[in-house]
């Protein structure tokens, strides 16, 4: 009955997948992809173009990827948009998501537009808002240079080389810059072979004298800004130039170590006692790995912690493609079914591995250092059966030491590491516990139970009750001729 249902709900469960709401889209790849002035595209548009030129209506999302982009049309929701430049003159309702090398925002000279309804968020070598623009949300970027002749009426925070502030900023802004007196004229050596126009700006941070800032400007750099225009709010600069000796109060060195003490010691004795509490066998278990080998341990920890980033990655980059790839076949309901469960999957694994190596494989570590004190002071046995006291003076000790100044970090490293590799080989012992038990199991039922049903299943054909009588050989043609002596009898009895 079950293997005879189950195509009816493997075609319901298809069905239910490809009857999600349906949303408009249109998928534009190749060379040149053109939306001329007037067309509408219904819905979402998804782009893999080499050129893409957007002069017409998009009603929905632009999504994909544009080498050289030109936006001069409308876009009603956001943008999110990967390429080597992007001119964008037009308007967009939503939000504007780009990746490339160049971003230049303008508007037609006859009057001030504003081409952004809401935030801006881009990662471009360099930026330019022209003079006509007003962008009204938050803008964050990241690069080497933005030159921001336009307006911007709330905050801007940018983390590059060179930031120059032309126009009204309505917020604040927070910068970080580079050195005034490096040199740039390598980048734009390095940019010819890809016909992209650019010219460097000086680093640092320059606000001249028709730049304004409502609120409060705070920027970082080696050297302080050049500011010839207006600050409403307070200006605070932080100088990021390399000192030899730290400038440190003088009573300020002890609340800084008393501070990282006691954070380090909160965190990593409320990891222990969870430990304890939820699953205690397990989360001693480890103890006899790092007594036993903790350089192996060690080196174990150091190696699995390396290697999650690019896995990690690769992770991010599967989930990726296996939502683009429905998308771009019109498959929404598989693209969102497939995302939500990928999704839960990776932030499963990411985040379970590394809670386990930033906190509990250090609280592992300070429960062996404090069983260790227990038994030269008390014994091994007394120190075996107080877990939560060996937490308590493990984590005191490993906090004091890993809130040293300069080399703090290293006992940090250091227990991370043979924490992670400690509780790993616990993890694979455990494991191959469970494949002997079950090897074990199955020898001791003796065979499988397909087998012994094999075994004990009656035959089709049941056997005689006593053997079947042959009929007694006739003499008759072909008899005649047989050599003397030979008896047709007795060869053909039944021996």
């Amino acid at each position: 009955m079950l293997k005879a249902l189950r195509p009816t709900l493997l075609a319901l469960l298809i069905c239910l997948l490809t009857a999600w709401p349906a949303f408009a889209r249109e998928l534009q790849r190749g060379e040149n992809c053109v939306i001329p002035a007037g067309a509408v595209v219904k819905g979402s548009l998804f782009t893999f173009c080499q050129h893409l030129i957007i002069a017409g209506r998009v009603e929905g999302n632009l999504i994909g990827i544009g080498l050289r982009a030109t936006i001069s049309g409308e876009i009603g929701k956001n943008v999110y948009l990967a390429g080597l430049t992007l001119e964008q003159s037009g308007v967009i309702h939503g939000d504007l998501h780009y990746v490339g090398l160049m971003l230049r925002l303008d508007a037609p000279a006859a009057e001030p537009q504003r081409p952004l309804a809401r935030q801006l968020i881009f990662a471009a070598l360099s930026a330019a808002f022209a003079e006509n623009t007003q962008i009204a949300g938050p803008v964050t970027g990241l690069g080497y240079q933005a030159l921001v002749k336009g307006r911007v009426d709330d905050e801007f925070s940018y983390w590059g080389s060179a930031f120059m502030l032309s126009n009204w900023v309505r917020g604040d802004v927070y910068a970080t810059v580079g050195n005034p007196e490096s040199d740039a004229a390598d980048l734009e050596t390095l940019l010819l072979p890809l016909d992209i126009e650019f010219a460097a700006a000086a680093p640092g941070l320059t606000i001249t004298e028709s730049g304004r800032i409502s609120g409060r400007l705070e920027y970082f750099g080696p050297a302080e800004g050049l500011i010839d225009g207006r600050v409403d709010g307070q200006i605070a600069y932080h100088s990021t130039s390399p000192a030899l000796i730290p400038d440190l109060p003088q009573q300020g060195l002890p609340s800084i170590f008393y501070e990282q003490f006691k954070r380090e010691t909160t965190v990593l004795l409320t990891a222990g006692l969870l430990g304890l509490l939820l699953a205690r066998k397990q989360f001693q278990r480890p103890l006899s790995r790092l007594r036993g080998r903790p350089a192996r341990s060690f080196v174990i920890g150091m190696l699995l912690f390396i290697i999650s980033f690019p896995v990690v990655l690769i992770l991010l980059i599967v989930t990726t493609i296996v939502i683009l790839l429905p998308l771009a076949l019109h498959l929404d309901g598989v693209a969102l079914v497939a995302g939500a469960f990928l999704a839960l999957v990776d932030i499963g694994f990411i985040g379970i591995f590394y809670f386990t190596a930033i906190f509990i494989a250090r609280a592992v570590v300070g429960l062996a250092v404090g069983r260790l004190v227990l038994q030269v002071a008390l014994g091994r046995a007394q120190a075996a059966r107080r877990p939560r006291l060996s937490v308590l003076i493990g984590v005191a000790l490993l906090s004091l030491f890993a809130s040293l100044p300069v080399i703090g970090f290293l006992f940090n490293a250091g227990a991370l590491f043979m924490g992670l590799g400690a509780i790993s080989g616990a993890a694979l012992e455990s494991l191959q516990k469970l494949r002997l038990e079950a090897r074990r199991g199955a020898r001791t039922a003796g065979c499988s139970p397909d087998s012994r049903s094999r075994a004990q299943a009656p035959s089709a054909f049941p056997a005689p009750d006593s053997p079947i009588a042959l009929p007694p050989i006739a003499r008759g043609l072909g008899l005649d001729d047989l050599p003397e002596g030979f008896d047709a009898d007795q060869f053909f009895a039944d021996n």
